[in-house]
C-alpha cells in the first residue's frame, strides 16, 4: 500500500489562509471578494490556472509583479500562521510504524509545497517523495499526478490510497484507479462522495479506513 496525501487542506490548514490574502489582493486591485469566494473560485486549481482566472477577472489584468507579490504575500503568511491539520501528526506516525509509504501529491507549486511541510514539521516524513502539477503534463483532475506518483515509488494504482479535500482531486484518483478517501471537515461531504470518495471527518478515522486500526 502507498498512501499519497494532498497537501492543501489535507496535510495542512493553508486554505482560509490563501483565501484571506487572496481576497485582499483582489480588493486592493479593483475586484471586491471575500475569502469564502476565492475558496469556492480557485479551490483545486493550480496556482498558474489561478493567475489566468485572476488575468480574465481583475480589470486591467495581473502584471507579473502582482502575481510575484500574490506569493510573496502568501509566503510570509504561512510563515507565521500556517499549521498542520488536526491529527495529521499522529497519522503519519502510525503509517511509519506500520512501514506504510507515504508521498505528497499537491497542485500546488513545488517551492511553496516544501514550504508548507517545513512549516508544519512535515518535511522530514516524505523527503523527495514530493509531487506536483508542474511535473506532469496535466494537472488534476487528470490522473497524470497520482499515476506519475506511484510510478516512481514502484506501486501499482490498485495498491495506492489517496486523501483529497477536492472533487476534482477525487475525480484525479478515481480516473487514476486508486482508492479514494475524501477529508470532509471543512469540506462538502455529499460532493466529494459524489465524485467518488469514502468521505471522513477526523484523520483519527483513517487507519480504520484503511484497515489498519
Amino acid at each position: 500500500m502507498l498512501v499519497i496525501f494532498d497537501c492543501d487542506g489535507v496535510l495542512v490548514d493553508s486554505e482560509p489562509l490563501v483565501n484571506r490574502v487572496e481576497a485582499e489582493f483582489v480588493s486592493a486591485r479593483g475586484w471586491s471578494a471575500t475569502p469564502s469566494e476565492m475558496g469556492a473560485l480557485f479551490k483545486g486549481h493550480t496556482f498558474e490556472q489561478t493567475v489566468q482566472m485572476l488575468e480574465a477577472r481583475l480589470p486591467g489584468g495581473i502584471s507579473k509583479v502582482a502575481v510575484y507579490e500574490l506569493a510573496m504575500a502568501i509566503a510570509q503568511v504561512f510563515q507565521k500562521e500556517l499549521a498542520a491539520v488536526p491529527g495529521v501528526h499522529a497519522l503519519i506516525a502510525a503509517l511509519r510504524e506500520r512501514e506504510i509509504p507515504i508521498c505528497v501529491a499537491s497542485q500546488s507549486v513545488l517551492p511553496r509545497v516544501r514550504l508548507s511541510l517545513q512549516v508544519c514539521g512535515l518535511d522530514s516524513f516524505f523527503g523527495d517523495c514530493v509531487f506536483t502539477a508542474s511535473m506532469v503534463a496535466r494537472p488534476k483532475p487528470a490522473p497524470d499526478l497520482f499515476l506519475h506518483a506511484a510510478r516512481t515509488l514502484a506501486t501499482v494504482p490498485a495498491a495506492c490510497v489517496v486523501i483529497e479535500d477536492s472533487p476534482s482531486g477525487v475525480r484525479a484518483a478515481v480516473a487514476a484507479g486508486m482508492k479514494v478517501l475524501g477529508y470532509a471537515a471543512a469540506e462538502n461531504q455529499v460532493l466529494l462522495g459524489e465524485a467518488g470518495a469514502t468521505t471522513f471527518t477526523q484523520m483519527s478515522d483513517v487507519l480504520g479506513l484503511l484497515g489498519l486500526s
